[in-house]
C-alpha cells in the first residue's frame, strides 16, 4: 500500500484541503451549507474516488438528491462500484465493520481515495443509542488513516443536542468545520482516552 499519510487532497466546493486520513465534523445550520457539505462527494466523484455516503435512509436520500440535482446519476454510479450508500445498523462496532470492508474493497479495486460523507441518525429508530454512536464517532478517527481516505460527519447544528454537540462533534472529531472555518480541533480527545471514560 502507498504511504498517503502527508498527502492532502481538496475538501470539495471550499477551497481547503485536508490530510488523507482525517476525520472531519461538519457543523450545519442551512440547505446551502447542507449542499456544501455534499460538494465533498461530488469533488471525489468528479476526480475519481470511491465515495460512500453512510446514515439513516431520509438522510441517505437527501444526499443522493443533492447529489443528482447537481448531475450526478447516483444509480448508475452504485452500480459501477463507484459510489456505496449504507445505511447504520444496531451497534456502533457492526457499522464500523461494515464501512472497514466497504473501504478494503474499494482500496483493493484500486480507487485512488475514499471519501465518506456521515449523516449520522441520532436517537432514530432501528440505530444504535447516542452512547454507542459516540464510540463509534472516536473509533472511526482510528479507521479512516488505515485507508487512503477522508470521513466528514455532517452534524445540523439546530436539531441536536448540546451534549452530542460537545460529545460528538468536538471530543471525536480531530478536524471542524463550521461556518467559513477549517480548522484543527483544540477540544478533540484522543481515542483510547475518550473510550477510558466510558
Amino acid at each position: 500500500m502507498t504511504d498517503v499519510s502527508n498527502t492532502t487532497v481538496p475538501l470539495g466546493t471550499r477551497n481547503e484541503t485536508v490530510a488523507v486520513g482525517d476525520h472531519i465534523a461538519y457543523i450545519w445550520e442551512t440547505p446551502a451549507d447542507f449542499e456544501e457539505a455534499v460538494g465533498f462527494l461530488s469533488r471525489g466523484i468528479r476526480d475519481g474516488d470511491h465515495c460512500v455516503i453512510f446514515g439513516h435512509d431520509e438522510a441517505n436520500a437527501e444526499v443522493a438528491r443533492v447529489l443528482t440535482e447537481n448531475g450526478f446519476d447516483v444509480d448508475h454510479l452504485e452500480q459501477s462500484g463507484r459510489l456505496t450508500i449504507l445505511g447504520g445498523r444496531e451497534h456502533g462496532d457492526m457499522m464500523l465493520s461494515e464501512i472497514g470492508a466497504t473501504f478494503q474493497r474499494a482500496q483493493d479495486n484500486g480507487s485512488p481515495l475514499i471519501r465518506l460523507l456521515g449523516n449520522i441518525g441520532w436517537s432514530r429508530p432501528g440505530w444504535p443509542a447516542d452512547r454507542d454512536i459516540l464510540a463509534f464517532e472516536a473509533k472511526v478517527t482510528g479507521a479512516a488513516k488505515l485507508f487512503p481516505a477522508v470521513v466528514m460527519c455532517m452534524y445540523d447544528a439546530k436539531s441536536l443536542s448540546g451534549s452530542v454537540m460537545l460529545h460528538g462533534c468536538f471530543e471525536t472529531h480531530p478536524v471542524v468545520i463550521t461556518g467559513n472555518l477549517l480548522r484543527h480541533n483544540p477540544y478533540y480527545v484522543e481515542i483510547d482516552e475518550y473510550l477510558g471514560r466510558s
